[in-house]
């Protein structure tokens, strides 16, 4: 039998496949990497601008911002990619149509978080009885805000506004207070009716007002001696709060004879 070589064009064609395969996946690759840089960065600076007007330090870490963020992050930043990766042909009629399709869902998972993060930003640092508590725009009954004095209905953008709220001196009134706020959890950080200013508060409040010595108790000594620096006051001219958050307690320092508000640190309130 006469030996042939076989037909270029025959049973050899396939082995001409592999480069093209690998060539098609680094051209999706380098689609889904570019796209990654660019979700990456849109997103970083819509995070700083909200953290820098929301969420002043450590108020960001007490309302739980890092875990909201963190949920953005992946549902923006890496699925869209993940997505390109997957479309991603050169050459492909439909392309541009489906890169739109996928920017339109970042950009609406985007503004989603924007306003869930929004939502959850502190607006109120309620100092009642003996503590202060963070208040969101989310806890906030808007039927229960429209009751508030005409200066604190207005919501801040800012980062959470100073407030002071007060008992009713009312027998009665304050007695269906406790009873709604053991039953339904509507204490007085949630009604806006009895907020007052600070200044109002913070003398009297001073009478509760604890020492640095019991913090040391819940704290390392260095880490107590580095806050009171931070505010540059000897141990017995400060006095501290607890500080409620939505996701880790903080310490309010406060100046010893006028209560007023010195700094917040990430200090334990509370024995471990």
């Amino acid at each position: 039998m006469e030996n042939t070589l076989p037909d270029a064009a025959g049973p050899s064609a396939p082995l001409n496949s592999a480069p093209s395969a690998r060539s098609a996946l680094a051209d999706r690759a380098r689609a889904a990497g570019l796209h990654l840089l660019i979700s990456a960065g849109v997103t970083a600076a819509v995070f700083a601008i909200m953290i820098a007007l929301w969420y002043p330090w450590p108020v960001f870490v007490a309302a739980g911002a890092p875990q909201l963020l963190l949920l953005v992050s992946v549902c923006d930043v890496i699925l869209g990619p993940a997505l390109t990766f997957v479309v991603y042909r050169k050459g492909k009629r439909s392309l541009v149509f489906d890169l739109a399709v996928i920017a339109a869902l970042q950009i609406g998972a985007l503004a989603y978080g924007v306003h869930s993060v929004h939502l959850a930003r502190p607006v109120f640092m309620v100092f009642a009885v003996d503590r202060f508590e963070l208040v969101s725009d989310a806890d906030i009954d808007p039927a229960q805000l429209a009751l508030a004095p005409e200066r604190f209905r207005a919501l801040s953008q800012t980062g959470p506004r100073l407030v002071g709220a007060l008992l009713p001196e009312d027998p009665q009134e304050r007695s269906r207070l406790l009873v709604a706020a053991a039953t339904q959890g509507i204490d007085l950080r949630l009604l806006p009716r009895y907020y007052t200013d600070y200044d109002a508060v913070r003398r009297q409040g001073l009478a509760k007002a604890q020492t640095v010595a019991r913090l040391r108790q819940f704290n390392p000594p260095a880490d107590v001696d580095a806050a009171l620096k931070s505010v540059d006051r000897a141990e017995d001219a400060v006095r501290w709060y607890p500080v409620r958050g939505g996701k880790r307690d903080l310490v309010a320092l406060v100046d010893a004879a006028s209560g007023d508000l010195l700094r917040l640190v990430r200090l334990q309130p509370w024995a471990p």
